[in-house]
């Protein structure tokens, strides 16, 4: 897990919004690779192991993926990934093609439930939960596989900031509250609409212990 990233990591507990505290027990450069974050409101603990960060005990588990170059050339335009600042999140099969993109992105780019194998490192973070644990109005852009449950995409689009894109497969409707941007015979862009954006509270910066 990048370390600068786990400011925007939130505790998945049904409470207030609360920032994670990073207990790293080893760290390779900038990553964490065994340790442990903590909430300070429910106590809650989440492993960190192997650079990957657990916020649920279940499987959820992506079928393999074959990595593609053509798919992440599309991904990166369609998000729009050109800033080192922006932060995408790459759900299910699309985690895929992350080494891809981020040949041609300096995007930081968070897998959530990739295909088995996968590994953080080279501006890629690994995570495994039901829901998106991310603070609200702290993601540029998602790629969302399907299916999708009714609470990962509620928090995934809590966690959205202005403008920011999010590309699915046709099959899934577009949401309210998303302009369209383009489409395919694959999958359609959209923009969150300024209306559409949910205020968060400003929170602490988050803490680091070793």
């Amino acid at each position: 897990m990048f370390i600068p990233l786990v400011d925007i990591l939130r505790c998945v507990r049904p409470h207030a919004d609360t920032w994670l505290v990073a207990s790293i027990e080893r760290a390779d450069e900038r990553f964490i690779i065994e340790g442990t974050l903590g909430c300070p409101t429910c106590l809650a603990e989440y492993p960190i192991r192997s650079g990957v960060v657990y916020f649920t005990d279940r499987a959820m588990t992506t079928p393999p993926t074959a990595p593609n170059e053509s798919d992440a050339m599309r991904l990166a335009a369609a998000l729009d990934l050109t800033e080192p600042r922006m932060i995408a999140v790459f759900h299910g099969a699309w985690a895929a093609h992350s080494q891809f993109v981020r040949g041609v992105s300096p995007s930081q780019l968070l897998l959530l439930n990739p295909p088995e194998g996968m590994a953080s490192g080279d501006g890629m973070s690994v995570l495994v939960s039901e829901v998106a644990p991310f603070a609200q109005g702290s993601i540029d852009a998602v790629a969302l596989d399907a299916p999708v449950s009714d609470a990962l995409f509620a928090s995934l689009r809590a966690s959205l900031r202005r403008n920011a894109r999010v590309l699915s497969p046709v099959a899934t409707p577009v949401p309210d509250g998303f302009t369209e941007l383009a489409r395919d015979e694959e999958v359609w862009v959209a923009r969150l609409d300024d209306a559409a954006i949910v205020s968060a509270p400003i929170m602490p910066t988050r803490r680091l212990s070793s």
